[in-house]
């Protein structure tokens, strides 16, 4: 009777059925994210942790998939077999697969690094270690420490720190070591179950992956006092890994004109200038980095040889055009000035003479203004101009032809220079102070933007100084103090065989120079 006398009631009702039972199906929402990585299976695996270990396999099963990977990189085996075991995954399991030629009475450390992670969420199973003992304890001695860059003073990734028997210094060149460890990214290291001896550390950027020093190209460093390992953990003193210094040699030669060779010379600091043969006389020669320029008379576009350390590279005549029909030229170094600041004007052939007589300054606004030009007596490819400069204002360095005469007897024709300056305001002054020094000791401190040297100066015989610089243009800087030992003006790398440490620096990060600032910035340098 209800459907009879209510057929609209009916219907609605159907159509509510009808809908609800088509929903399509949804999952569950709100449940937790998975956070955990792979638990392993006590009970399917081999017993971690075993004493008198004499098993071919070794079986570890996870309670879910997983994903292996980067394992030639992550896996660190310590101490070193004799040979790598095989380490496959089947399933939801690993299996390594042993060498047959284990030591004797040795703990062994198989550390999967971050090589194990589940399958959907990507959940590590951080530095997962698989430990057991051919013998009838486990050792348990644990080290840690960190490793940092000696040039550039960051935390050393991925640096093998190694143990070796004390005894034999050559060892890192002709054997692996015993124990081994892996830096992360931030140059922490962790070595764990080692016996208790005495051991030689050191650290290697192991390029070509054969636990040995044998690439010029590999990052090394050692500490100098020798380990005792007896008490259950240690932290080492902090470890620098270095570039292995130049050997001295000549890499290249570039002789494309006539009067104008490159030597690209290999060698630390002094440089070690090679020998000419035949000798080339009334040549001018320029440092500029590895390179050595020499200018001489392209009229007699030399051949013969360079000589250094016993080796001989071949020089041959120049097949290009002779460079004397080619306009001298002279471009500015500098850019908008302080009104205090020198001009400077840059030639890529040196000059021989410059007649300041032919050289005049005027403000675009006011005329000619008095000036003073500085010559370089050394290198003789920069020429500097002092003068008033007007702010906010244009001047023009006018040479008129015969100038400048270079070491090809080139002479300039009429040029106009653009010398730019700008109101005292947009730059900043400052200062440094720095103490806890050795007076006994010469340091050099290098104020640099980018990779570019702005200013340099020395401390010599003092235990802290002050140093100040007006005019600094605004932006931000880096402040390196370099422990100088040779007194040669630069940082210099350590060698393993002479058994010489880098020498130290420091590197510092004040707050950015601003416009119309007085930025102080006090260092302590760490003894």
């Amino acid at each position: 009777m209800f459907f009879q006398k209510h057929p609209i009631s009916w219907l609605l009702a159907i159509m509510v059925i009808f809908l609800t039972g088509c929903a399509s199906p949804r999952a569950p929402t709100g449940g937790p994210d998975d956070i955990l990585p792979p638990v392993i299976i006590e009970e399917e695996s081999t017993p971690n942790y075993q004493t008198l270990f004499n098993e071919e396999k070794i079986t570890i099963t996870f309670d879910e998939w997983f994903t292996l990977k980067d394992v030639f990189t992550q896996l660190v085996i310590s101490p070193l077999m004799p040979v790598q075991p095989k380490v496959e995954q089947k399933g939801k399991s690993i299996v390594i697969t042993l060498p047959d030629s284990l030591k004797e009475e040795t703990t062994y450390t198989i550390n999967f690094g971050n090589a194990i992670s589940d399958l959907n969420a990507g959940n590590v199973l951080e530095n997962f270690a698989f430990v057991f003992s051919t013998g009838t304890e486990l050792d348990s001695s644990k080290l840690t420490g960190k490793v940092i860059n000696a040039v550039t003073l960051a935390p050393a990734d991925a640096v093998w720190v190694m143990l070796y028997p004390v005894g034999e210094d050559s060892a890192v060149y002709k054997r692996k070591p015993e124990y081994v460890a892996k830096t992360n990214k931030d140059g922490f290291w962790s070595m764990a179950n080692i016996r208790s001896d005495s051991f030689a550390v050191v650290s290697l950027k192991d390029d070509n992956l054969n636990f040995l020093y044998d690439q010029d190209s590999e990052l090394f460093g050692w500490l100098e006092e020798h380990i005792y390992v007896s008490t259950p953990a240690a932290v080492l003193p902090q470890m620098v890994v270095f570039p292995k210094e130049k050997v001295s040699g000549i890499r290249d030669v570039i002789h494309t004109v006539p009067g104008w060779m490159k030597l690209i010379v290999d060698a630390p600091l002094p440089k070690p200038f090679p020998e000419l043969s035949p000798p080339l006389d009334s040549a001018i020669t320029v440092w500029e980095g590895d390179t050595l320029h020499l200018w001489y008379n392209p009229e007699k576009n030399y051949g013969g040889e360079a000589i250094l350390n016993g080796d001989t590279t071949k020089i041959r005549v120049s097949t290009g055009t002779s460079p004397v029909s080619s306009p001298l030229r002279i471009t500015a170094l500098s850019g908008r000035l302080h009104p205090l600041a020198e001009a400077r004007f840059f030639m890529r052939v040196p000059y021989t003479y410059v007649d300041t007589s032919k050289m005049s300054l005027v403000n675009d606004s006011l005329g000619p203004i008095p000036f003073s030009v500085q010559t370089d007596s050394i290198i003789r490819r920069t020429i500097s101009v002092t003068a008033r400069w007007n702010p906010v204002a244009r001047h023009t360095f006018l040479l008129l032809p015969g100038a400048v005469t270079d070491v090809w007897g080139r002479m300039n024709d009429t040029m106009r220079l653009s010398v730019v300056s700008i109101p005292a305001d947009q730059f900043g002054d400052l200062t440094l102070s720095i103490d806890g020094l050795d007076s006994t000791k010469k340091y050099v401190v290098l104020i640099k933007t980018g990779e570019l040297v702005a200013e340099r100066f020395r401390i010599e015989q003092q235990s802290s100084t002050q140093w100040k610089k007006n005019g600094i243009p605004a932006g931000k800087y880096t402040i390196e103090i370099i422990e100088d030992l040779n007194d040669n003006g630069v940082w210099d790398t350590g060698d393993y065989q002479t058994r010489r440490q880098p020498e130290r620096k420091m590197i510092f990060t004040p707050d950015a120079m601003r416009a119309a600032w007085e930025l102080e910035s006090k260092l302590t340098w760490v003894q």
